[in-house]
């Protein structure tokens, strides 16, 4: 089964349909790219904002078990009689400024993760301090109270 068996565009030409994948898989992968692995086809794909689309009849009725199989890869630039918006189809890169500001942008998120940190950390030590400070009230009050009855029990009356 050659390339244009196993693949064509859908009725409207928005999308183009993989018949069969293990056939596709053996059989046009190894032509065009450096793997037979079909779930690298789809990443890749993605990388150039192509995705895949379900098949999903409203009535299982609607679609023979071979059709069902099928898988479809949409892309907006991708018409059928439009040959003039494949240009537009490019790979996503990030722009080296883009790529600057996410980094500046982390480095400002981990600064203020950083400020929160020894926030809750200061709150953390100071209840802590309170928490020990109070225990050790009710402790020297409990002690007291013992020593109190122990002495008291001790006296006759």
């Amino acid at each position: 089964m050659t390339f244009a068996n196993n693949t064509n565009r859908s009725e409207n030409g928005d999308n183009f349909v993989v018949k069969n994948v293990e056939q596709f898989t053996s059989t046009v992968l190894p032509q065009y790219f450096k793997h037979s692995n079909f779930s690298s086809f789809p990443r890749q794909l993605n990388l150039y904002d192509f995705c895949k689309l379900k098949a999903e009849p409203i009535l299982t009725a609607d679609f023979g078990a071979h059709i069902a199989s099928y898988i479809q890869f949409y892309h907006k630039k991708f018409q059928r009689n439009k040959p003039e918006l494949l240009g537009h189809i490019k790979r996503a890169t990030k722009s080296d400024a883009q790529a600057k500001d996410d980094v500046d942008g982390l480095r400002n998120e981990i600064g203020q993760l950083k400020d929160s940190i020894f926030t809750m950390r200061e709150q953390f030590d100071l209840k802590l301090a309170i928490i020990a400070f109070e225990f050790n009230q009710k402790i020297a009050t409990l002690s007291a109270e013992y020593d109190r009855l122990t002495t008291s029990m001790q006296c006759p009356v």
